[in-house]
């Protein structure tokens, strides 16, 4: 629960108002996967992450369980990368944690944190064990949907995917098309940035998905300029849920999952270098494993908010009753006297036990 005291109360005045904070982007909502979290310090040599993306895919090939990246392939997971947007089937989907967790332990990795902002998504976020600098998600869905929107089922997204060079698959070029102009659509994207997003896929795929889209969704799309594309990007706008469904089952049981196991952190790291641990902190966990980052002197109730929309906040001191009311796995104590590499290596340890702990 997430208060340990009051809690009844802290409950119901969550359920009271449990229609308006669906409403708050800020609290159910997830940022864009243009922009996941606020990416402050990014590491700049990413051959590590590269390589762990390739093995992922390459032993979810081996093992059979069917999967494939959404987009974003074909520089071969090389460069700047951060996060990774794939499909997997959903039997595998539901026990994505155990595969995830598997497969960093054999690499050296560990899985650090899953945030859910979709029932059917997971953003997995994994670092080496040697290096938790070196990070990045592996954001899974079965179907696509937004908002409760079902758009593309994962056994649609699957359909006659292809192989990549060095392990894994992609979505054929037609089901990649249909995946970016949903998501264009349910993100209200300009419709002239995606004519040129777009402009790179093959006619034989664009008329594919004009035909799927007139079927589906009695939306025609003939002419992929910015004015056929701003009209059928609006009309599907319009056809999806604007915020979270209360009457989905599957979004209660994640809103409450949320409440109850907020995936924020508290640190404590004591009045002395405050500023400095705070610092190191910042440039470690600040551009991936959480959405925000909050450097505050003093601790107050407001802050329970935070705590459930995935923030890392660093504080010199947490008095004993919040210490006592607040989940103990909420919390973690900064060692005096230990180097700020060995501090990140806790803190990250903290984060794999916690999420282990929780999803099983």
């Amino acid at each position: 629960m997430l208060l340990k005291a009051s809690g009844y109360q802290c409950l119901r005045i969550e359920l009271n108002d449990l229609e308006s904070l669906v409403n708050s982007a800020t609290l159910f909502g997830m940022p864009s996967l243009q922009e996941p979290y606020v990416l402050m310090n990014p590491p700049t040599d990413h051959s590590r992450e590269g390589e762990f993306v390739r093995g992922f895919f390459s032993t979810l090939e081996r093992q059979d369980i069917p999967a494939a990246v959404l987009h974003g392939w074909q520089g071969g997971f090389e460069g700047d990368l951060t996060d990774v947007d794939f499909v997997i089937e959903q039997s595998a989907f539901a026990r994505l944690a155990e595969i995830v967790d598997a497969y960093c332990a054999s690499a050296g990795w560990q899985l650090c944190q899953i945030l859910r902002h979709e029932s059917t998504a997971a953003f997995c976020v994994c670092s080496a064990v040697d290096d938790p600098s070196c990070a990045v998600a592996l954001d899974a869905c079965s179907d696509y949907q937004r908002n409760g929107t079902q758009y593309l089922t994962a056994a649609e997204l699957l359909d006659q995917r292809e192989p990549l060079a060095r392990g894994g698959f992609r979505l054929s070029s037609s089901n990649e098309l249909k995946y970016r102009v949903v998501k264009a659509a349910a993100k209200n994207k300009d419709a002239a940035a995606s004519v040129i997003e777009f402009g790179g896929y093959p006619e034989v795929a664009r008329q594919e998905c004009g035909r799927w889209l007139a079927q589906r969704w009695q939306i025609s799309l003939t002419q992929w300029d910015s004015k056929g594309l701003a009209h059928a990007l609006k009309l599907l706008h319009q056809r999806s849920n604007p915020h979270p469904p209360l009457s989905q089952p599957a979004t209660l049981a994640r809103i409450a999952k949320r409440i109850f196991h907020p995936t924020g952190l508290v640190v404590v790291s004591g009045s002395a270098n405050f500023e400095e641990n705070a610092g190191f902190l910042k440039n470690t966990f600040g551009h991936l494993y959480f959405r925000r980052f909050q450097m505050i002197e003093c601790w107050n109730p407001k802050r329970v908010k935070d705590l459930i929309t995935s923030t890392l906040i660093v504080v010199p001191y947490l008095g004993n009753f919040w210490a006592k009311l607040l989940p103990a796995d909420c919390i973690h104590h900064l060692t005096a006297g230990v180097s700020g590499d060995l501090q990140c290596k806790a803190l990250a340890k903290h984060l794999h036990q916690r999420c282990i702990r929780r999803e099983r």
